[in-house]
């Protein structure tokens, strides 16, 4: 339990201050992560969890 808190903890840390410096910077300057992908890409997996979820349950 501890290990799965630990992951989750690190990895929102990760994302969060990934989120905060690119939200500080400059928008000349060069940013960590491109958010409109990471949109993109969490957008088509949720559809697909969706999707399968509603096979799973026969909705």
């Amino acid at each position: 339990m501890r290990v799965l808190f630990a992951f989750v903890l690190g990895f929102t840390a990760a994302v969060g201050g990934a989120y905060l410096r690119d939200s500080t910077v400059a928008a000349s300057e060069r940013r960590f992560v491109n958010w409109d992908v990471v949109k993109e890409s969490t957008d088509a997996a949720t559809v697909q969890l969706r999707e399968q979820w509603s096979r799973l349950t026969g909705r």
